[in-house]
């Protein structure tokens, strides 16, 4: 009984201080309308107090600004301008997506709004997708000699990890340019199948054995991209290269060889020689979707790998897959191509611009 109570007199506590607050706002209104600007800093000191002191709540974030823009234009035409700033900064914190109404608010308090950072300095998010990868072989080696329709794979794997956006200024275009980091956890897969056409030495007819492989790779990655936005639109559409530098931190190859008529060697996993430390170029279209605190992003990109993550001097490292599965590794660099969806968060710190002479 006392708990419901003592949450019964918070309530009412609270509910007082609103409305006293709020009170307080329409009388720093109607003294502002009559001229009295000397009276309204008095007026509105109690509610732009911190909410523990009896100022506005955090869910009175609309009543805490526009309070501020009375006091902000009160010391404008009191010509306060230091005070007008700090007031200004205020205002521009307690709430970053605020925009005066240039066809009625005054040119005096427009002009100082504009003086002030309105941008983020930066976003930080997460992202989520899928890739579909295939080696670009640049040297082919192999223990037999394979069937024309012998191939590599795409196959589909997952990516996931962190994202931050910083806007940057090139070529006097304040808003179209973004610089953009990733942290990602990336799982890589492609399948192979090479085929060899044989001639059985008793009936002297011809049949096939297959090799069937998976390789998958997990892999830490740091894409760098430069984007441009090309439209201003709903949807900012963006197009963006780079870099990126991937750590692989494992290659497995699940491999079976199946032959046509007889035994075959069953599915075994082999762990592979790899590069661990590989390049690729980055080339990338997608759209940003203003919404609530941030952007949702929808992206395509393409990676094409610029260094070869195997060697002519370990195709035959793994002397299992050569003697059980005639298998050897041929040369190749890795090229994907993923389809992503990220969410990322505004962070602003808003402060008033310097001039540049």
């Amino acid at each position: 009984m006392k708990r419901l109570l003592l949450i019964g007199l918070l309530i009412t506590s609270s509910v007082g201080v609103f409305a006293q607050c709020a009170q307080t706002l329409r009388l720093a209104r109607a003294t502002y309308e009559q001229g009295r600007l000397h009276e309204i800093e008095s007026q509105l000191q109690g509610c732009l107090e911190s909410p523990e002191r009896g100022g506005f709540s955090k869910q009175d974030k609309q009543l805490r600004v526009e309070a501020l823009k009375i006091l902000c234009m009160s010391y404008i035409y009191l010509e306060e301008p230091q005070k007008a700033d700090n007031t200004m900064l205020k205002l521009k914190q307690a709430d970053p997506y605020y925009r005066p109404n240039e066809a009625v608010d005054p040119a005096e308090f427009v002009a100082l709004y504009k003086s002030f950072r309105e941008e983020p300095v930066y976003r930080i998010g997460a992202r989520l997708g899928v890739n579909f990868s295939r080696p670009n072989v640049s040297e082919l080696i192999t223990v037999i000699e394979l069937a024309e329709d012998s191939e590599y794979k795409e196959q589909a794997a997952f990516q996931f990890g962190a994202v931050i956006d910083v806007p940057v200024t090139l070529f006097q275009q304040k808003d179209k340019w973004t610089l953009h980091g990733e942290l990602l956890f990336q799982q890589r897969r492609f399948g192979i199948n090479q085929k060899e056409a044989v001639l059985d030495p008793f009936t002297g007819e011809s049949r096939v054995n297959q090799f069937e492989g998976a390789e998958s790779q997990i892999a830490i990655s740091l894409p760098v991209t430069l984007e441009y936005k090309f439209l201003n639109t709903k949807f900012n559409p963006y197009i963006a290269v780079g870099i990126s530098t991937d750590y692989l931190a494992n290659s497995k190859l699940t491999a079976e060889r199946k032959k046509e008529g007889e035994p075959g060697v069953p599915e075994r996993g082999e762990h592979l020689e790899r590069t661990k430390l590989n390049l690729s170029g980055l080339a990338a279209v997608g759209i940003k979707w203003p919404t609530g605190p941030g952007f949702i992003v929808l992206e395509v990109r393409y990676a094409h790998g610029l260094n070869n993550m195997s060697t002519p001097e370990t195709a035959y490292a793994n002397q299992s897959l050569a003697l059980d599965y005639g298998y050897a590794d041929s040369v190749f660099k890795l090229s994907s191509l993923s389809v992503a969806g990220s969410f990322v968060f505004n962070k602003h710190n808003p402060k008033k611009l310097t001039s540049r002479k």
